[in-house]
């Protein structure tokens, strides 16, 4: 079995083992006054502390929710409520995570104008064609910190100093990002940023959202007072618990990175050797160290993903988010890709674990399918 995935979603060792221990032990409700209850406040509180350190933000500035996913839609719902109709439009970028965009064309149908800055064929967004767009009609600019698909990283601080100099709020998916590279939303200038403890090999099933003491935020769950009054309902504790674990690890997840890179680059260069006419997507500077989109042209990446993952090897063809529908990332449109070269696309990640043996062994299986579908 290979350990070169598409998403390293399990869960580590210590997030587990404080999970259990809430679980097991801390199982009172946060807003009970009993011991338990006040115990498990407790638990929530030094978890939100936990979060905010891992991204230099304060505590007061986290609220914990049920995925980025919600944190993203609770953003641009709640801002767009608050400014509509005084101020109508949005700025994104056309390879934003599904959330994010999906969310956007629901409020187009609302009256919201969305404006899509283009990006270039690595997928960096064109800031002279950021600022053209900007007028006093526009209250949020939307980009997310690291491309999930190709790694892109944006320099979201010279976003943000454009952003502010024209009043504009801005708002960061920060999901892909977190746990690979250093995120200090201070120094980022950012509003809003959304984060997820599954990248962090914390559980699923729990999200975080940044939000600037500043800036304009409404509930998104009403029904309780839980969060501040922005998310009603019980908090999972246990959930809460082991995303505040996860998120001590950060600086340890954060000195993978130069093995990590090596590895990825060992990997093109094995791939290449092989196939020497791959195309790598992703840029070789202001990348994630783990994340590579190649394109192999003249062979089905579903097939290949297929063939892949019989030999224990999980790779991807997009967004864990939409791959199963039957069309092209519109990620890889966006960075000019054709239809048919998008559906010669793969992504790899690797992780922590990954070894040379792993390297080896995948593109070993990759040069095997490449001649069974020459012969």
């Amino acid at each position: 079995m290979c350990c070169v995935f598409s998403c390293r979603h399990y869960v580590s060792s210590s997030v587990r083992k404080t999970m259990h221990r809430v679980l097991k032990y801390q199982w009172g409700n946060p807003s009970s006054g009993y011991q338990k209850g006040k115990a498990a406040f407790q638990i929530v509180e030094h978890a939100r502390e936990q979060v905010a350190k891992s991204i230099h933000a304060h505590s007061h500035e986290i609220y914990f929710s049920g995925c980025a996913t919600e944190s993203n839609n609770a953003v641009l719902k709640t801002l767009s409520n608050h400014f509509y109709p005084k101020k109508k439009k949005i700025i994104s970028t056309p390879i934003e995570h599904p959330s994010v965009m999906n969310t956007l064309e629901f409020l187009e149908t609302q009256g919201i104008i969305v404006q899509y800055c283009p990006v270039d064929h690595f997928g960096f967004v064109s800031i002279k064609e950021l600022e053209k767009l900007m007028d006093d009609d526009t209250f949020l600019i939307c980009c997310i910190l690291a491309n999930n698909e190709i790694g892109t990283i944006q320099n979201i601080h010279e976003i943000s100093e454009l952003a502010k100099a024209h009043s504009i709020l801005v708002m960061s998916d920060c999901v892909q990002a977190f746990g690979k590279i250093t995120i200090d939303v201070k120094e980022m200038g950012v509003d809003y940023a959304t984060f997820s403890a599954h990248k962090l090999y914390g559980p699923k099933g729990i999200g975080a959202l940044y939000a600037k003491i500043s800036s304009p935020l409404a509930p998104f769950i009403h029904g309780g007072h839980q969060e501040e009054g922005m998310r009603a309902g019980t908090e999972s504790v246990h959930n809460i618990a082991g995303f505040g674990k996860a998120s001590q690890e950060v600086s340890k997840l954060i000195s993978y990175s130069n093995e990590i890179r090596r590895l990825k680059e060992q990997f093109i260069k094995q791939l290449s050797d092989v196939k020497p006419d791959i195309i790598i997507n992703s840029p070789s500077e202001n990348c994630l160290s783990n994340t590579i989109s190649v394109t192999l042209p003249n062979i089905n990446s579903r097939e290949l993903m297929m063939m892949l993952d019989y030999y224990g090897i999980s790779v991807s063809s997009g967004s864990a988010c939409s791959t199963q529908q039957n069309k092209p990332s519109h990620v890889l449109k966006a960075i000019g890709l054709s239809d048919k070269a998008a559906a010669e696309t793969i992504r790899i990640s690797l992780g922590k674990d990954t070894k040379e043996e792993d390297i080896r062994y995948t593109v070993r299986i990759i040069e095997k399918y490449l001649k069974s579908n020459a012969d």
